[in-house]
């Protein structure tokens, strides 16, 4: 299987969705891709003018640490495909 390419932080080791709670607050944290999600244009970033950042959002906010994990485990791949940053072939 392929491994997918995702954003890096300054040790060098993935970004990953998780599930993050406290104060009566549970949520799936992603670092989505800003061009993915429509903040960043793609014709800027192809042309060099601009660069794809990991920007972290609440993805989906649950009653308890359970529920998130299991919305995480049941949405797990169209989340990590917002997590990859956008290049240039």
């Amino acid at each position: 299987m392929r491994k997918i390419k995702l954003f890096k932080d300054r040790k060098g080791e993935d970004l990953v969705p998780y599930v993050k709670s406290g104060d009566n607050r549970h949520e799936v944290v992603a670092p989505v891709s800003s061009v993915r999600i429509g903040e960043t244009s793609r014709e800027l970033v192809k042309s060099k003018q601009c660069v794809d950042y990991a920007r972290w959002v609440a993805l989906y906010v649950g009653k308890s640490e359970q529920e998130c994990k299991r919305w995480l485990d049941k949405y797990k791949t169209p989340v990590l495909k917002m997590c990859i940053p956008y290049e240039v072939g």
